[in-house]
């Protein structure tokens, strides 16, 4: 299982992986997970964009760095969880 580091810049409302071929939080990007798999990426953006859909004026949501800090708080205490209730996400 491959690990990357997940970033994400505010100014291009862009999650990354990358395989550490870049400096850690340059360019624009902070560091949101600095061990991440194509899995956990998914399964992470699948929870911050879950109200995706909610329309701000005539726009979609914009993420600031610390909803995104913030979110991958919230997706780890959630994930902490389901595990106490053995319960987990699988794909199909």
């Amino acid at each position: 299982m491959e690990h990357y580091r997940l970033e994400f810049s505010e100014d291009q409302q862009w999650l990354r992986l990358d395989n550490y071929s870049h400096p850690a939080n340059t360019n624009g990007f902070i560091t949101v997970m600095e061990k991440c798999t194509d899995r956990e990426c998914h399964i992470f953006e699948a929870f911050l964009t879950r109200s995706d859909g909610i329309l701000l004026g005539d726009s979609k949501i914009k993420y600031r760095n610390v909803d995104v800090l913030e979110a991958v708080q919230e997706l780890e205490t959630f994930l902490k969880t389901l595990s106490e209730y053995n319960l987990s996400i699988s794909s199909k």
